[in-house]
């Protein structure tokens, strides 16, 4: 059954230059970057923090930082100062000095900032994005913006303004798993910094591994170690079949994921004498979503272009991190290597709409592409590029496809 809405005006809360849509890594790199570029920035965010994953999602380590400069050193030097950086390879961090940084950084740059606001629906004429409907406790308005850049990791504002899109494995649909992160207290102080997966090996001596695998269906856990002592985050629930798309998988797949939490702190215990007495810390706002819709775009990165190692022209950062597939239907995680491969900035230009990029994981390339570039120090670089683009088309007065060399 359908409901037919009565037609209502709905007030235009601002016009802007640039509008970024999701503050994780991707759109805070934009945000920040378009800013810096003298550009007018208004950012929303559907959560209380900025940071998306690193903060609401309690994810660390800060893969494919430690490459590359711009916003990924500056966040690393000044994690450091703080005594907020270390832990797990010397690249993790803790969450609330990351999200008090984040803050500084966006009022510094006198960004118009929206917590607690969800962009609803794209405004579309003749296949031309205007801006978009927005929904928080002040009810249903509009932002209207010179540029849209759809940092949503999902790419909600694309896929709803008309750009194709791809899920999954090209062979089947099928996509990785989500998981809910949760961090430990009571580690034991001379728990090796960067040992992942000891306490496990010695779990499944003592617990039938097929047993585990029956209420926590992923095989390769990690203990990753924070800079503050005695605290962890810990990877191990793994949830199947849910699509981060769907609101009611999505709801599914968070109490699931809540319920593999509780099972996780059970084993813990007959693993007291490796790890400690160690308690449950904090719980993540949100679940982690690996892979939901790739956005199709001027250029799509290959499984090719990563083998080769391709360098683009136009790139816009260079991934080193490997290719990491939770596997979508058995409990192993696929890793392999590659050369390092250029995202080019094509690849953040969708198909069929005009005054729209995208930034993040949702970018244009293959299942195994996305399997590498999808990681937050990636996410960062792109949204960097992404933002100044977008100050450089409303600087020319043209559209972002332009600038396409």
């Amino acid at each position: 059954m359908n409901i037919v809405r009565k037609a209502c005006e709905i007030p235009v809360r601002n016009r802007t230059e640039v509008l970024v849509v999701g503050a994780g890594p991707a759109g805070f790199g934009t945000a920040v970057s378009a800013a810096r570029a003298g550009a007018k920035v208004t950012l929303v965010e559907q959560g209380g923090l900025l940071g998306g994953m690193w903060t609401l999602g309690l994810l660390s380590p800060f893969f494919d930082n430690q490459n590359k400069d711009g916003l990924n050193r500056e966040l690393r030097e000044a994690l450091r100062a703080r005594d907020a950086w270390g832990g797990l390879w010397d690249i993790s961090f803790d969450q609330c000095e990351m999200a008090l940084l984040l803050d500084e950084y966006v009022s510094k740059c006198g960004i118009d900032l929206l917590l607690y606001t969800m962009g609803s629906e794209p405004i579309v004429e003749d296949s031309v994005l205007k801006g978009i409907y927005i929904q928080n406790k002040s009810g249903t308005q509009a932002v209207l913006a010179d540029v849209v850049i759809d940092c949503t990791g999902d790419g909600d504002i694309a896929a709803r303004s008309g750009a194709p899109f791809e899920i999954g494995r090209e062979s089947d649909g099928v996509f990785q798993p989500m998981t809910m992160m949760f961090k430990i207290g009571g580690l034991r102080p001379d728990y090796g910094r960067d040992d992942l997966r000891s306490w496990y090996d010695v779990l499944i001596q003592k617990l039938p591994e097929a047993e585990i695998l029956a209420d926590i269906p992923y095989n390769n856990p990690a203990l990753i170690t924070l800079p503050r002592k005695g605290e962890a985050l810990i990877q191990w629930t793994h949830v199947k079949r849910s699509l981060g798309t769907v609101a009611d998988e999505l709801t599914a797949a968070t109490l699931e994921g809540r319920r593999q939490v509780r099972r996780a702190l059970e084993c813990f215990k007959l693993v007291k004498e490796q790890l400690g007495d160690v308690y449950l810390l904090d719980l993540p706002s949100m679940i982690g979503v690996r892979e939901t819709r790739r956005i199709t775009g001027e250029y799509v990165i290959s499984d090719d272009d990563v083998k080769s190692g391709r360098k683009q022209p136009d790139a816009v950062c260079r991934v080193q991190f490997g290719v990491d597939i939770h596997e979508p239907e058995k409990p192993e995680q696929n890793c392999w290597q590659h050369p390092g491969f250029d995202i080019p900035y094509r690849s953040l230009v969708p198909l069929k709409v005009e005054n729209l990029l995208t930034a993040g994981r949702c970018i244009s390339g293959s299942f195994a592409a996305h399997a590498a570039y999808r990681v937050t120090g990636d996410c960062l670089a792109m949204g960097e590029a992404a933002g100044r683009a977008a100050a450089r088309a409303v600087r020319r007065k043209c559209s972002v496809r332009s600038l396409i060399g």
